[in-house]
């Protein structure tokens, strides 16, 4: 059996001023691999999908550096590409459209004439995944499933639901928001893993430029890494990428599901890493602590089931900042429950408070 293919290449500078040599990093880490040439036909349409999950700058590590967004639609053109689109939906709550312009993606996509495209707001159509376990249809934009190529360019970050997330996970940021909040309570990393079986990059280049420790996805520390991860199978990039973060690879659920499902090679003995070694790169990224035991350990009392990213953030981020003020005594009276299917514990300590928009229907007589 034929071993995957991921190149790891290095760029010590990582900013705007250092564009070029950006470009120069994403173009040795996608010879390594073999060239845009590889998959892509002269007057393709080629979609690039970067992490656009809320209005951060991209020195935050939030989101994926818009240079290097820049350089992989430039090799797209070079490779003969013809329509290139920058496309992706902000996370739920957030707009699209605000994080284009913060991020830096609008000014690059007008430098470089990429079009952009808000995927929460372009025409969808629902198809089905014949081999889903958990999803077996759901609406997917239409200029997804008709576009010849797809580049997804996520940002290397920890993740509050996750130890990391990297491009398998990017790709539900195709999803409409209420498929993106419906897959927290199907079971999130298969649904992934489903909508992979349907939209796999055909390429995934791991912006490790500036990544994101901590409080991941969009409040931790930014990580001057400066890689670049690249590969055809999106599942072996994914690997190598947890493995520089210092992340197990076996950890991260949805990269198990999606190699023992057939999408890609998750087995470090059975990929072929060029350009620098792992080891050569490796820089262990803090992990997202703040789960129901460690608040108890702080004298928090949380109760959640089936929340999503943004109240987990929201909830993490208030305990973080009220610990380094010494003000958790503030938090010490109450219970706070949240989570899609959260439903009021019928025992609790102190007063309940109900926290987030999926626990309206429970507003009464506690505070909300």
């Amino acid at each position: 059996m034929e071993k995957a293919i991921v190149s790891i290449a290095k760029c010590e500078k990582t900013d705007d001023v250092h564009s070029k040599a950006i470009k120069e990093t994403v173009s040795e880490s996608l010879h390594l691999i073999g060239g845009l040439e590889t998959i892509v036909c002269r007057g393709d349409t080629i979609i690039v999908k970067p992490n656009l999950v809320a209005p951060y700058g991209y020195k935050t590590g939030a989101v994926t550096n818009p240079y290097v967004v820049e350089a992989v639609c430039e090799l797209a053109k070079d490779a003969g590409g013809g329509r290139i689109i920058i496309a992706d939906g902000a996370a739920v709550g957030s707009r699209t459209g605000e994080v284009f312009s913060v991020s830096g993606i609008k000014v690059v996509a007008r430098k470089i004439g990429a079009e952009l495209i808000d995927l929460k707001n372009t025409q969808t159509i629902l198809v089905g995944i014949s081999n889903g376990v958990k999803i077996r249809r759901i609406r997917i934009p239409r200029i997804i499933m008709e576009a010849n190529i797809i580049i997804n360019v996520p940002v290397m970050k920890t993740h509050d639901v996750f130890p990391a997330t990297l491009g398998l996970k990017n790709m539900k940021g195709v999803l409409q928001e209420n498929d993106k909040k419906r897959f927290h309570i199907w079971g999130l990393a298969q649904c992934i893993v489903d909508l992979n079986k349907l939209v796999l990059p055909s390429l995934t280049v791991l912006d490790g430029t500036i990544g994101m420790e901590g409080l991941g996805p969009t409040r931790g520390t930014p990580v001057n890494l400066g890689v670049i991860i690249s590969s055809f199978d999106t599942v072996a990039a994914d690997t190598v990428g947890a493995s520089v973060m210092g992340i197990n690879p076996g950890e991260i659920e949805y990269i198990k599901l999606a190699s023992e499902q057939g999408l890609g090679c998750a087995d470090l003995s059975r990929i072929e890493v060029r350009g620098r070694k792992i080891e050569e790169v490796r820089r262990p990224f803090k992990r997202v602590t703040l789960k129901a035991g460690e608040y108890l350990k702080k004298g928090i009392k949380v109760y959640e089931k089936g929340a999503c990213s943004g109240c987990k953030h929201t909830i993490e981020h208030l305990v973080a900042n009220l610990e380094k003020e010494g003000k958790l005594y503030l938090l010490k009276p109450y219970t706070i429950m949240f989570g899609q299917t959260v439903a009021p514990p019928a025992t609790y300590e102190g007063k309940l408070i109900k926290f987030g928009s999926c626990t309206k229907k429970y507003k009464g007589k506690d505070d909300y």
